[in-house]
Order: structure tokens, then sequence, then C-alpha cells
């Protein structure tokens, strides 16, 4: 029977919980929202279908009727949809009217308990909704509703902790409603933003304050209002905590970026997970009956050699076809992928670029007509000197993504670019901000940043490990300087 899962996507992908992610990965569908930290989306296969119905605060993509018929139309297509909405589902998400409406169009439905950032952005600064002989309780209340602004003045005598959600317009509101009810002007408070992203940013202040405090951080905000707020956040009043000095956006496609970002997150450098170019597998189930006449096959990423053995799976291809090859991988990662469906890379050319692949396998000599290059459409030309290309999947610029890139771009300290593709994608329709630095995973990337005009800096490896090495030098030094 298909079924539709309504997932929380928590706070980040840090929050993402166990049963998220399992169901992300066996997904045939997925409709998301704007979600805090798109990297989630790199858990799905290759041919998931991904579709975006995402609300932002004045612009809204998709009516909720639209989206409920969506759903009913997904599950009747495809065996398993998930429906990913940023937070907890039910929590001011309207996951209950998808729920309701799906039950009534007799769609099974589940939902899996997401992080809310009610609580969330609370611990991430420090701050306990509830503690001993201080607040019992909290209340959560949403600073935005169909009919306008709630009346915060009846919140005023509250003893227990006020949150208030989506709270960046209503900061000053918030702040007069509840001077109004009686509540002190020096009860403490403080304005969360970016939970669970890179943006993160946290100030304490006070009631009296909140509205300037609010200017100073970024959205998606929370504001919170008790007595708790005071054992919370260090310093003093006013004081500002940001989780970095320097801004970094990673692009390249979902598994890259995915793979890049948990990188930077091991050494303490979080970023923006921006996949700018979309995949799309093609249709090359005549490649197995082709695969006798090879002595090689030949692996230039990890993305490659799932979509290829996930289809030799799908087709119940015998795996003894490939008994008597021999295989070449572009770095570690891609032999790695290998290794998990049971093969071990016999070439692994060092530097991890097409070029040394292409020379390692002329040294070989193997003729170029018994070497099979199982790959992307859009990979690099040289190496089809080297073997016959077989055309596993293809990139192209998500669009959506890189308007949303050029929103947040003039803020960006450091850029990586993972292909010559994306940073084409990303930089024929903007300009990087004056004093951003671009870090590129290798020589052919650098060639094409250069080229619109920037000096980048290149890794010692085209790796992604050399890579987050890199940003996180970077990094420590503006931070220094």
């Amino acid at each position: 029977m298909n079924k539709v899962f309504l997932v929380g996507a928590g706070c980040g992908a840090g929050t993402l919980t166990l049963r998220g992610a399992f169901l992300l990965r066996r997904a045939d569908c997925v409709v998301y929202d704007s979600l805090l930290d798109e990297e989630l989306l790199s858990l799905c296969r290759a041919d998931c279908k991904k579709i975006f119905a995402g609300k932002r605060a004045g612009r809204h993509s998709m009516p909720q009727e639209e989206i409920d018929s969506l759903l009913i139309d997904c599950a009747a297509k495809y065996p398993l949809t998930v429906r990913l909405k940023g937070g907890d589902p039910f929590v001011f998400g309207r996951g209950g009217e998808e729920m309701l409406a799906l039950s009534r169009a007799g769609v099974a439905c589940e939902c899996v308990p997401g992080v809310t950032s009610a609580v969330a952005a609370a611990e991430l600064a420090g701050i306990p909704v509830t503690y001993r002989g201080v607040s019992r309780g909290f209340r959560v209340v949403t600073a935005h509703t169909a009919e306008g602004a709630p009346d915060f003045e009846k919140y005023a005598g509250e003893e227990d902790t006020l949150v208030f959600l989506m709270a960046k317009a209503q900061a000053q509101n918030i702040a007069r409603g509840l001077l109004s009810g009686g509540m002190p002007k020096d009860m403490p408070a403080a304005v969360v933003g970016g939970a669970g992203t890179e943006e993160f940013c946290a100030v304490r202040t006070t009631l009296v304050g909140l509205g300037e405090a609010a200017d100073k951080v970024p959205a998606p905000l929370v504001i919170l209002v008790g007595k708790v707020c005071a054992a919370g956040l260090c310093g003093k009043n006013g004081d500002t905590y940001m989780q970095n000095g320097v801004r970094v956006l990673v692009t390249g496609t979902a598994n890259h970026v995915s793979r890049v970002c948990a990188l930077l997150s091991e050494r303490g450098v979080a970023a923006r997970a921006c996949p700018v170019l979309a995949t799309e597998e093609k249709e090359f189930d005549g490649v197995f009956a082709e695969i006798p006449r090879y002595d090689w096959l030949v692996f230039t990423s990890a993305n490659g050699v799932e979509i290829f053995f996930r289809r030799a799976r799908e087709r119940k291809t015998d795996l003894r076809l490939f008994g008597a090859k021999r295989f070449a991988a572009i770095g570690a990662y891609t032999a790695q992928k290998l290794e998990e469906y049971g093969f071990t890379a016999d070439l692994i050319p060092a530097p991890h670029t097409a070029q040394a692949l292409a020379a390692a396998l002329r040294a070989q000599g193997v003729p170029r007509e018994k070497v099979l290059l199982l790959r992307s459409a859009s990979g690099d030309r040289s190496l089809c000197e080297a073997g016959v290309q077989a055309d596993l999947y293809d990139t192209f610029p998500d669009e959506r993504v890189l308007q949303e890139a050029g929103a947040v771009l003039p803020t960006v300290g450091i850029i990586t670019f993972g292909s010559a593709g994306g940073a084409r994608a990303l930089l024929e329709r903007y300009k990087l901000p004056f004093g951003c630095v671009p870090v590129c995973i290798g020589e052919s990337t650098a060639r094409e940043v250069r080229d619109h005009g920037y000096s980048p800096v290149v890794c010692e490896d085209a790796a992604a490990e050399a890579l987050a090495d890199a940003v996180a030098k970077i990094k420590e030094k503006l931070c220094r300087d």
C-alpha cells in the first residue's frame, strides 16, 4: 500500500531523527518546505522525485490547498512519499491539516516527529525553557496568524517561559503588548536566530530592549521572555553570540555539498548548504549488455557508483558479470563506495583528477576501446581520450537554489566550488562580494573561477577532505585578522 509520511526536518541536519533519515533514504518522492538545511535532500536516492512546496514569510510558493492535492496525487503515484517539514510537522506547521486531507482521501499517512525550534533555539543558546524554582513550564505562541498578530498583552501575566515563533517582524509589538499588560521592563529576554544553521546568532536583553535586539538577529527568529533567560546566555545584556564570524557557502551537487558540510562540521565550521546542481539519472540499461567487451570499468564519483550498482540490483544483474573486470576510481571516497558494493579499486591515481586517471590508464597500456567510463554526461572530456563514455547521469543548474543563493551571497566570506559546472552555474548569474574567498576542489574548477575574474584558493588534493581543511584554515585566519 502506498503511504505518505509527514517527517519533521528539525533545525538543521544535526537534529533530524534516525527515523526521518531512514525514510528519506527510501523515499520515492519528497515534497519539501523551505528547510533550514537542504543538505537533508542529499540523503535521497538519485531517482527520488523532489518537489519544492515551501513557504516563506510574505512569499507563498504554493497555497495549502494545492499542497494537500499534490500530496494526494503523489500518494497515488509513488509507493513512499515523504512530506518534509521544517521543525516539527504539527507545531505551527499545518501538518494536522495535511494529515486530515490525506485521511479523508483514503491515503495511509503517518507522522514522524521533529525537533521544533520552540525548544531547540533556546537550548542552542544555553537557555533552559524550564528550570527548577524559576519556570515550571513554557508556552509557545506564533507571532503570526491568518487573522494577523495575536493580542500579546494577554500573555503578560504568565509565570512560565514565553516562546514566540516567527517573531522578527513582531518584536516591537510583543514587547509593547507585554509591557502594556504589566510585565516588568527588566524581565529577562533573548532573541535567537538561525537555530541549527551557520547563521546562528543570539542576543541577551530585557523586555524593553527586545525590538533593538531583534534588529541584530537574522530570521528565522525565536523570541524568549522569562526569568530563565537571565541564567542562559553568557555575558551582559546586549552582548551578541554568533556561531561563526565568517559565513561559509558550500556549492555543488547535493551529495558533494552534504559530504563537505559534514567534514566542515567535524572541523568546527558550520556552513550553509547550497546544492546549485541538480542530478538527473539517464537511461543506460543498454550498457549492461556491452560490459563483456571491456576490461576496465572506471568510476569518477561516488554518485556514479551508487547509480550504476543500484540499477544493476534493480535489473537483478548477476554480479559475476563483473568478476573478471578491473576497476579504476577517482578519489578514496569513490573507491570506498565501490567497496560497499563488494568491489576493490585496482587503480586510484594521485592526484585525484581526470587527467591523472587518463595518464594512469594509458600507462597501463590498456586500449581505449577496452575502458568503459561510467560517469556524468558532463564530466571532464579529457578522460575520453582513455576510454569510452557511458552517461549514467547528468547535472543541471537548480534555479530555485540559485535564486536563494543570490539572496545570501552578499554576506558570504568563503565559498567553495566542487566542480566547474557548479562554479559556472553560480558565477554566470552573480558576482562574488568584495573580500569573499573562493575555494576550489581542483585545477579544472579553478580555471572556471579564474575565467570569471577571481583568484581562487586551490586545494592541494582534489578531495572533499582537502576542501574542508582549506576552508577551516582560511576561516581561522580571517577570524584572527
